[in-house]
């Protein structure tokens, strides 16, 4: 057996935890005066062992959950004897209907196992709809669990869309052939509306297999306003949500030191007005307060913590590869260095500026949900790894569940036997 998470297995040091709480909780003998012991019964010793001998079953039980629970963090996996001749086939949902896949697959030799491209591999049918499956796969991610089938060969067809990619490319020991099927679909789709002073702003999107493309236009006549959206009137109408361009507040606290860093700011946040024709308000403060802003910038040599909101704070770091950097804490960023023409410049303060304030964060999120760019074979390909040894080129077959019923088991005879002994 080995474990796809061996660190894990430190964890059994918690083994000890059951053993001191049995040791603790004995009791202390009760002395009970008598005046002879010839009237005893013998058989109290053996009642004494029997029940001494339930408290160490009761011990071993707990242990063993214990020991269980760590075995299922570690990820138990059995090592099985790969298929080397054998090919599996995996088949993408999105595509699984199609005409020209099922008519591959249909040819395939009987032995030959077919499964989808999803959690689990759950086995492929002729007959079954997937047109109502839109889950997104993520490739690299399952190309890890693929160590898991048996065979030493793996094609795979799919779409092999862009948004697929979600981790760093896995190593994998399995020779897998990815078929890319070309996709000819066109999505055209109004993403998202924008009121402006005297126009309505129209965000467009259009992707195909080779890219997407945003498209703005300003409307004059042609729809319909109500509340917080906007409807088309086509001949197919449609509702985009509409979005109001509210000035935006920017808190800047400046102390004498970063006179110049807050010019150098504020002439960025002037360029970026222009470029968005869109209202940017500074407001110069002494002290934080509570009151909200799109941003707070903190310029002083002293630390601020326990603050709410986004907040940009100077924080010198020689060793940073950008003027802005994210910090562990959520909505706050660092400045890395003292601001000069040079590394203004070069560095594009405005758009780190830009990015920070995230204004374009709910389209980027409808734009996500209609991309159908696609990848080609030699960008989805996982790094192949040659097995050293026979051992490293066995399956690896997960046996969670297996561990899992076994605890269960073991809870339920644990709680039976304390309630039944009372311990």
């Amino acid at each position: 057996m080995v474990f796809a998470n061996p660190s894990y297995l430190w964890a059994l040091l918690g083994l000890l935890v059951p053993l001191a709480i049995h040791l603790w909780s004995k009791k202390e003998a009760k002395i009970i005066k008598i005046g002879s012991i010839q009237l005893l019964d013998e058989s109290n010793s053996r009642q004494s062992s029997s029940i001494q001998l339930n408290e160490w079953l009761l011990l071993l039980l707990r242990m063993l959950i214990v020991a269980l629970v760590v075995l299922l963090m570690a990820g138990p996996q059995w090592r099985t004897k790969g298929n080397q001749k054998q090919i599996t086939y995996l088949v993408e949902t999105s595509i699984a209907n199609e005409v020209s896949i099922s008519s591959v697959l249909d040819s395939l030799q009987e032995d030959s196992p077919v499964f989808l491209l999803k959690n689990g591999f759950p086995e492929w049918e002729d007959d079954a709809d997937y047109q109502s499956d839109k889950e997104q796969p993520n490739y690299w991610q399952l190309v890890q669990k693929m160590d898991s089938l048996r065979s030493d060969s793996i094609v795979v067809f799919t779409k092999a869309l862009v948004k697929g990619i979600k981790s760093m490319r896995p190593n994998t020991q399995k020779k897998i052939h990815w078929v890319v099927v070309d996709s000819e679909e066109t999505q055209d789709q109004p993403l998202l509306a924008v009121k402006q002073e005297s126009a309505v702003e129209l965000i467009t999107a259009s992707s195909t297999g080779r890219a997407t493309k945003i498209n703005k236009e300003l409307l004059e006549e042609g729809f319909n306003i109500s509340n917080d959206s906007l409807r088309l009137l086509s001949e197919e109408p449609q509702t985009v949500p509409l979005k109001k361009l509210d000035t935006l507040r920017i808190n800047l606290y400046v102390e004498d030191d970063f006179e110049r860093e807050g010019k150098y700011i504020e002439a960025s946040f002037r360029a970026l007005s222009a470029f968005l024709k869109r209202e940017i308000v500074i407001h110069k403060e002494d002290e934080p307060t509570s009151d909200q802003a799109n941003l707070n910038i903190w310029l002083s040599n002293e630390p601020k913590n326990n603050l709410e909101g986004k907040w940009l704070v100077h924080q010198e770091n020689p060793l940073a590869k950008q003027l802005i950097e994210l910090s562990p804490r959520e909505n706050f960023f660092y400045l890395t260095s003292k601001l000069n023409p040079k590394n203004t410049v070069d560095q594009h303060l405005p758009e780190q500026l830009l990015n920070i304030l995230a204004l374009d964060k709910d389209l980027k999120g409808l734009v996500t949900k209609m991309d159908v760019r696609q990848m080609d074979e030699a960008e989805l390909k996982p790094n192949y790894v040659e097995p050293k040894r026979k051992r490293e080129s066995a399956t690896l077959l997960d046996v969670s569940l297996w561990v899992f019923a076994i605890l269960a088991g073991l809870m339920i005879v644990e709680r039976l036997l304390s309630n039944y002994k009372k311990q």
